[in-house]
Parts: structure tokens; sequence; C-alpha cells
């Protein structure tokens, strides 16, 4: 950085550098770390870029002096060269390289905007009608092939996981895979608030207080007291008694506006009080490492006395889902002390437990560590978040089939959380073990969309076991996954997670379709990579339809390859061209270097025909043979596209 001189600022990772609607008095650029940029849209907070090193942050404001038009959070530590605006003016005369940088993205700034207005002037006349459950709509301008809608994600703000959607803007990852990753509430300033129901039956007003008095020392949490209890029928079977108590409870806890609703009382035989944890997030959302579940309970003595407090706190903390800044960082701050202090309150449990009650405790505990361990990024809190699962699963009676199924697939989570970290002494295949003990709990008739989620689980592990040993009945065990998956989510209830089996299901089926050499799998790649698009748009979901675009261009690249299909080559480059441009437009390197080689590989095959073919056709339609449109035969391409990696949906 020489030459002009820049002031160096540092930032730690979540911290804000500047605000939307912020004066614009400095530019930026990153020395290192990585800096994501969020917007406020009418669908909440969407993520809009990611920025590395070298790149620039906040050059437009110090170019024109309006106020910020995003937020920019640290992702992780960051130092950035900061300029004022004169010399950051100064430096671009200096500097000819970060000049061409600034022109480069104001042209594809440009470009897209007006791409956008040309696809927006043609569906002027004739605005589309709503489908049968959604809202009407202006439209999508996303660009996408001709017949393939656009219509936006219903719930979309709203589905997906906070907590997700907050570590993937602090921790780095790639995040939710039906979200952006976006910063939820990074803008808002809310406390987070905790609503505590009544506790029926003689002596629940005593133990309510005792509950009130642990969780009141909770620093950044309000608490509510809410007068009414969440009946529960204990004399039902459990699985229509849970239901019932969570049917009765949720919509309390959205009436006060709560992030967590804590319930139970005394049990019936006066030894212990029984905790229940329930949040606004339902069933049809996507599973996140250390969840707590309606069927997870957490058993302290009767009368506990403030010792216990440490175990309140720390599970309580751990089944909250962050909304704003401030409380992810509390959450990272004061979640490990606690969490080590309850282990030890744990070395001895009270005497006289069930194997259930066991089971549970040690479970609630696995929550808190596996929660520590997503957030610090540290796999030994995982291994013990695992180790934790592990001995709840051998306190547990059989019979207890709820719990069973809660347990195997919260330690299959955290298996898979080691896995896609590259973790040497964990294998995809205990994750999948877990994951089909869980199955045997969750039924589909009675948890649909838990039963779904385990599928498509299956589906990703079954997909990286393939990969890594070449096994093909692995693969076609994602296949199966994948499409039984399907059959639950559907585009009314779950778009985004439809959308993102369906971009799974298309990239297995292509990497099979080619491997078997049978261009009709291939076909059924591109269709399902068609089909994702129409959720995965543009506008919605940028990076994400970037790479079922880098799917749909593989599939289509793969059935030239094995049928000499010129337009599906065509097709393929225009796939990989916009998937590249969007990618390098949001900041995205990596993934944008992968389709960029992908791309290069069709432009040279392409340019390799020479005169032995005509220039790309309009006409030419996937199906249809070089020969037929006027070419003179195609050099055989060598290398297989490169796929981007599946990310596992962790949350």
């Amino acid at each position: 950085m020489s030459g002009t001189k820049s002031n160096v600022q540092r930032f730690e990772a979540g911290d804000v550098i500047f605000r939307e609607g912020d004066p614009s008095t400095t530019a930026y650029v990153v020395a290192s770390g990585e800096v994501t940029l969020v917007k406020e849209t009418e669908r909440g907070l969407v993520q809009l870029a990611t920025l590395g090193k070298g790149e620039l942050l906040g050059e437009m404001g110090a170019v024109d002096t309006d106020p910020r038009s995003a937020t920019a959070v640290a992702r992780t530590p960051v130092s950035l060269h900061a300029f004022s605006r004169k010399a950051f003016v100064r430096k671009l005369e200096e500097d000819p390289e970060m000049a061409l940088r600034l022109v480069v993205r104001l042209s594809r700034r440009l470009r897209n905007a007006n791409d956008r207005i040309a696809q927006l002037e043609q569906i002027a006349d004739v605005p589309a009608e709503p489908r049968a459950g959604e809202a009407a709509s202006g439209g999508s301008t996303a660009l996408v092939p001709a017949g393939e809608g656009g219509a936006p994600v219903a719930g979309a703000g709203r589905g997906d996981s906070l907590l997700g959607r907050l570590m993937g803007a602090l921790r780095g990852s790639t995040g939710p895979r039906t979200s952006e990753g976006a910063l939820a509430g990074v803008a808002r300033g809310r406390q987070p608030v905790l609503a505590v129901a009544g506790f029926p039956g003689p002596g629940g007003n005593d133990q309510r207080a005792r509950v009130l008095e642990a969780v009141e020392g909770l620093s950044g949490i309000r608490v509510r007291k809410l007068d009414k209890a969440v009946p529960y029928s204990p004399e039902l079977d459990p699985y229509t008694a849970l239901s019932g108590a969570v049917g009765a409870g949720r919509p309390m806890l959205r009436e006060v506006g709560a992030d967590l609703l804590v319930w139970g009382g005394p049990d019936a035989a006066g030894r212990l009080v029984e905790l229940r944890f329930l949040t606004p997030w339902g069933s049809k959302e996507i599973e996140r490492v250390g969840m707590m579940s309606p069927q997870n309970a957490l058993f302290v003595p009767l009368d506990f006395d403030p010792a216990w407090h440490v175990l309140v706190q720390a599970v309580t903390l751990a089944a909250m889902e962050p909304r704003t800044e401030a409380q992810g960082k509390t959450l990272v701050e004061t979640l490990p002390s606690l969490a080590e202090a309850a282990g030890a309150l744990l070395t001895e449990l009270p005497y006289g437990l069930t194997g259930l009650e066991t089971a549970q405790i040690v479970a609630c505990y696995g929550n808190v560590l596996a929660v520590v361990g997503v957030w610090a990024n540290e796999p030994a809190w995982l291994e013990h978040a695992a180790a934790a699962f592990e001995e709840g699963i051998r306190h547990l009676p059989r019979d207890a089939d709820a719990e069973w199924g809660v347990l195997h697939r919260s330690l299959g989570l955290v298996w898979q959380a080691l896995v896609e970290r590259g973790h040497p002494s964990v294998g995809p295949r205990q994750a999948v073990d877990a994951f089909k003990a869980a199955l045997e709990s969750f039924h589909r008739d009675l948890y649909p969309y838990e039963w779904a989620g385990l599928k498509h689980r299956l589906g990703l592990l079954s997909y990286r076991i393939h990969m890594a040993e070449g096994d093909p009945a692995a693969l076609r065990e994602s296949i199966n996954a994948f499409q039984a998956a399907l059959q639950v989510f559907n585009t009314a209830e779950t778009p985004e997670r439809w959308g993102e089996a369906m971009h799974d299901l298309a990239q297995v089926l292509q990497v099979y379709g080619g491997q078997e050499r049978k261009p009709e799998v291939l076909s059924r790649a591109v269709d399902a990579a068609n089909a994702a698009l129409q959720v995965r748009t543009l506008d919605a979901a940028p990076l994400l339809w970037a790479a079922t675009q880098n799917n749909l261009g593989s599939a289509l690249f793969l059935m030239f390859r094995l049928a000499k299909d010129a337009g599906a080559l065509y097709q393929a480059r225009e796939a990989f061209h916009q998937s590249a441009n969007t990618y390098e437009l949001h900041g995205a390197k990596r993934q944008a270097d992968i389709v960029s080689r992908n791309l290069r590989r069709v432009e040279n095959l392409i340019d390799r025909q020479g005169s032995r073919s005509t220039p790309e056709p309009d006409w030419v339609r996937p199906g249809q043979g070089a020969e037929d449109a006027g070419g003179g035969g195609w050099t055989e391409p060598t290398e297989d596209p490169e796929a981007l990696p599946m990310d596992g949906g962790l949350r």
C-alpha cells in the first residue's frame, strides 16, 4: 500500500464496520480476513457479498457521498486499509489496477441492472398470476432460460434458521443452503425475550420461582412471566400429549414475541422439576447442531439450590437462537464458561434417577456442548457432545421411542459436523448409522418433516461416501434418499427445502449419469436443476441460484459428451457464464474459480471446432446432434466439469 497513506483498522468477528444508512466518509481495502455485506429488504436481511483480501469495501459511498447502501459485518477477524474520500480518489489515480477493479465492478452492476430492466419491460404488460397459496408478486427478474418460472420463495426471511444465518456471517461457513447466510437482525437492537409459562399443580409456583431466579441471571435477556400454563396430559400417549402441548405453547410464545418458551413443572412423584423448551420455529425448518427438540426435557431436583443455576442457564441459552449481533456475542462469551461449570455439576447426578431421566439430562448437556463447538469452531467440544449423546443413548430405555429418535438425530448432526470439518477419526458412515437409527422412531406418518430431513441428510452423506470411496451403491442410495425427501418437501409448504433437495438431486444425478454413461439420467439432472431454479431465484438467493446454474451447466456438458448434443454444449456455456458472473459479483472467489474453470473447458471445446462447426445457432436445442447443427464433428472433452461441494445444510 505504498504511495497514498491509509489507516489500518481491525475488527473482531461479528463487529459491524458500518451500517446501512450511515454517512459515507471512508473507503476500505481488505488487508486480511473476510467481510459480509447484508441489506435490509422486505423479506428480511439478505446477504449481498463476501469480500476477501484485496477487495474494495464501501468504495461507492466514498465516490458519490451517498449514505451506505448496505451493512458490513466482519465475518472473521479483519484488518482493513481505511482511506478518506480524498485519499481514496488519489489512490485510484496512483493505482490503475485498483481503478480497473472499480470500473469492472461498476460495469457488472450496470449490466445486471440492464438485464433486469429488460426482463421487467417484457413482463410489464402481463403481470404473472400468483400461484395458489402465494401472495401476488410483480414477478421475478431472475435470468433463467425460457420456460423457467421466477416465483418468489414463499416465506423467505422467516424460514431460515436464525442461528444458521448468524453463524454463516460470523463463522465463515457457507451457511444454510436454504438461505444466503444473511445476518439476521443485525440492524435491530431488540433484546432476546425468554418467556416462562406457569407451572401447574401443587408447588408449581414455588418451583417456577426457582427457575425464574436462575434464568434472570442471564445478562442481556429479558424474562417475561406468563400466567398461563402449557396444557400437558400425561395420561395420553407421549406423541399426542406433546403434540397438544406444542400446539398450545407456540401461539403463547408468539403472542408475547418471545424467542424461547420454558414450560413444565413438578413431576407427579414430587421428586423432580421437568423443564421443556419451545422455539417459534417448527419441524419444517432445517435441523441445526445442538437444536433443542420438544421431546428434550431437562430434569432438576425439586427445590433445587442455586448450584443448579449454571445447568438451567446453559441449557436455556443454548436453546435460544440469536436474533442480533449482540445476542450472538453474548452466546459466544457466556456459554463456554457455563458449559464447563455445568459439566462439573453433572459429574455426580442425583441418586434415584431413572434411565430416561438420566438420558434426558445428559442429552440436554450434549446440546450445550454441541452449540459451543459449532460457535467456537472447536472440534473438541463437538467430540464431547458426541460422547454425551452416546452416554444418553446407553441409559435410554428402548421403549422411549421419541427420545430414541431425538438423541440419535442429535448424535448424527454432531458427527456430520465433524465430517464436514474433516475430522480424522469420524467418517460419514457413523453419521449415516445414527440417522438410520433415528428413522426407527421418526416415522413418516407422525413426523413427516423430521423424516424428510433425515432422508435428505442421508442423501448428502451417501454422496460423500461415494466421492471418498467410489462406492456406486452409495451413489444410488443418495439418489433414493433425495427422492424420498422430495415426497414430503414441496413448493407450497417448504419451498426452500424443496429447492435444496432438488438441487442436490440434480448434482448426484449428473455424477451418476456421467459415470454410468446414461443420457436419460443426465436429462433427469437437467430437469431437476431447472426445477430447483424455480425457487432458488437470482433475486431471492443469488449464491444458491449460481450453485444450481453450475449443476445445470455440468449436466448439459455431460449430455454433450455422451450424445454430441450441440445445443446442450451452448446452454452449458450460458449456465456456467451466469454462475461465474454471479459468484464474482458477490465476492465468492472460491466458487467463482471452480465455475470459471468449467466455463473455460466449454469455451475451449467450442473454439477448437474452428471452421468445422458453425457459429452458435439460435435454433440449436438439447437433443439435436452436432451433425444436425451443421458441425463437422466434435472433439471429445477430456475432463469432467467440477462440482461445487455440498455443504451439508448444517446450522
